[in-house]
């Protein structure tokens, strides 16, 4: 079965994830940071990392995890680098702050990196390297998460379901563009396989009392109340891949370890401590991040990367596929989506409904509400 969608505008999307999170408190540059990026994965079609993040940042608001009131703000920086404390925001504005630094300090010095950190959930990190490669630049991206996957042969989570995102420069064909979860199973996969009665693609989950791998989440897979995305499992998840594993910790390594700031995932509040409240430390729900950016304009002609990069890709595409296949470049999709600046985008209706109903309902607004109100300033 596949999940239920609808189709919205994504401008009338971002205004009321931006009005209900102003309304939960947040100032008007922190609500477009949060909207903006939620608007950016419905555009590029990564559907998991929309609408339903808000989740994670609701929770954590709700629990004391999050100061909606909070500024990042740099407490150390040199020509190439910077540290910022999101100081207990959000990891959207964080990012931002983060992305524009990198970027403005690669433009001179040809690369530069920002650690972060005390900050909380950032949703996907397509739209912050994006930033760079508006600028023909390069971007790596990541933070580290809750403990959501266990350790090659392990039990019990220990290690991130980190998203990842880099990309380069490229002339008129798509870029070479990553844009991942370091793991195989991710807490939306839980609830669509939940909600939707399926099997996962894979025996990813851990049965906690034999060890047994199964993809079958009914056993183990809690709701949360008001919630329709974010999903409690009394089940680890295995990282299946040894490559995969190894990527994960070198992120690991980035994000928390060489990080100043930096708080391992082995270290972080379990989801079921974060929804339940139990834990005594009300820190952040990431325990770091970072921004790389290099800028090939300082090292040589910006136009000759382009035109590599568009070389590659097209010979890349124009390999003879195997019978029954095609070939397929990372990014392409997401990025023609993204080009093509559709305004009617898909959302989950299992991410649409808890947030009208609850999240926008906890403030006294309501679709209808917002939609008329939209619909007022858009006649202005």
């Amino acid at each position: 079965m596949q999940a239920l969608l609808r189709q919205e505008n994504v401008v009338f999307l971002e205004y009321c994830i931006k009005r209900v999170w102003m309304a939960a408190g947040a100032s008007d540059i922190h609500a477009h940071y949060v909207s903006d990026a939620i608007g950016f994965a419905h555009k590029q079609g990564k559907l998991n990392q929309g609408l339903g993040v808000y989740e994670a940042i609701d929770i954590a608001l709700n629990m004391g995890l999050l100061d909606i009131k909070a500024e990042p703000e740099v407490i150390a920086d040199g020509p190439t680098w910077a540290t910022v404390s999101g100081n207990g925001s959000s990891g959207y504005w964080c990012l931002n702050m983060m992305a524009d630094i990198a970027i403005e300090k690669a433009r001179t010095h040809g690369i530069a990196i920002v650690f972060g950190g005390n900050h909380n959930d950032a949703g996907s990190f397509a739209r912050y390297v994006y930033k760079a490669f508006e600028q023909d630049m390069m971007a790596f991206s990541s933070n580290n998460t809750v403990p959501l996957a266990a350790p090659f042969g392990g039990l019990i989570n220990k290690l991130s379901a980190a998203p990842f995102d880099a990309i380069a420069p490229a002339g008129d064909r798509n870029p070479v563009w990553t844009s991942v979860a370091l793991a195989e199973l991710y807490d939306a996969d839980i609830s669509e396989a939940s909600i939707h009665n399926k099997k996962l693609k894979g025996k990813w989950l851990i049965d906690p009392e034999s060890g047994d791998l199964t993809d079958d989440v009914t056993p183990y897979a809690k709701p949360i109340e008001g919630y329709g995305r974010v999903w409690d499992c009394s089940a680890a998840s295995q990282i299946e891949h040894p490559r995969t594993y190894a990527l994960n910790m070198w992120n690991e390594a980035m994000t928390s370890i060489i990080n100043p700031l930096g708080v391992p995932s082995t270290s972080l509040p379990t989801v079921e401590e974060v929804i339940s409240g139990t834990r005594e430390d009300k820190s952040a729900t990431v325990g770091g991040s970072y921004y790389l950016c290099i800028n090939p304009a300082v090292f040589g002609s910006i136009d000759d990367v382009k035109a590599r990069s568009d070389a590659y890709i097209s010979a890349i595409e124009s390999c003879p596929p195997r019978p029954g296949h095609t070939v397929r470049v990372p990014g392409s999709e997401g990025y023609k989506k993204i080009v093509e600046k559709k305004q009617i985008v898909d959302v989950l209706t299992n991410h649409w409904d808890p947030f009208f109903i609850n999240i926008a309902g906890r403030y006294n607004l309501s679709e209808k509400i917002l939609r008329e109100e939209f619909d007022a300033l858009s006649e202005q």
